[in-house]
C-alpha cells in the first residue's frame, strides 16, 4: 500500500513540476525592406505586389516562418529573415 502512495505522490509531483514553466520565446525575424534601384523601399497593398527571387516565397501567416519568405508590411515590401535559435 505504502509503495502505491508513494508512486501516486511522485506522479503527481512529477507532473506539476511541468506547470507553470513559460513556453519557449519564439525564435524572432529579422525584418529588412526591399530597396529599388534608386534606394526606395518598394511600395505595396499586398504580399504579390514584392519582387521577389523564385527561391523566396510570400509569407502565408504569422506564424514564424522558418524560411526566408516576402511580406507587406505597412505598405511597404519587407524580407522576413528567420533567426536562428
Amino acid at each position: 500500500m505504502r509503495t502505491r502512495i508513494g508512486a501516486l505522490v511522485l506522479a503527481v509531483v512529477a507532473g506539476l513540476a511541468g506547470c507553470g514553466v513559460p513556453p519557449p520565446q519564439e525564435c524572432a525575424s529579422k525584418q529588412e525592406p526591399v530597396m529599388d534601384a534608386h534606394g526606395g523601399v518598394y511600395r505595396c497593398t499586398a504580399a504579390e505586389e514584392c519582387p521577389r527571387s523564385s527561391r523566396v516565397s510570400l509569407c502565408v501567416a504569422d506564424t514564424g516562418d522558418q524560411e526566408t519568405c516576402i511580406r507587406c508590411l505597412d505598405t511597404q515590401c519587407v524580407t522576413m529573415i528567420p533567426e536562428t535559435c
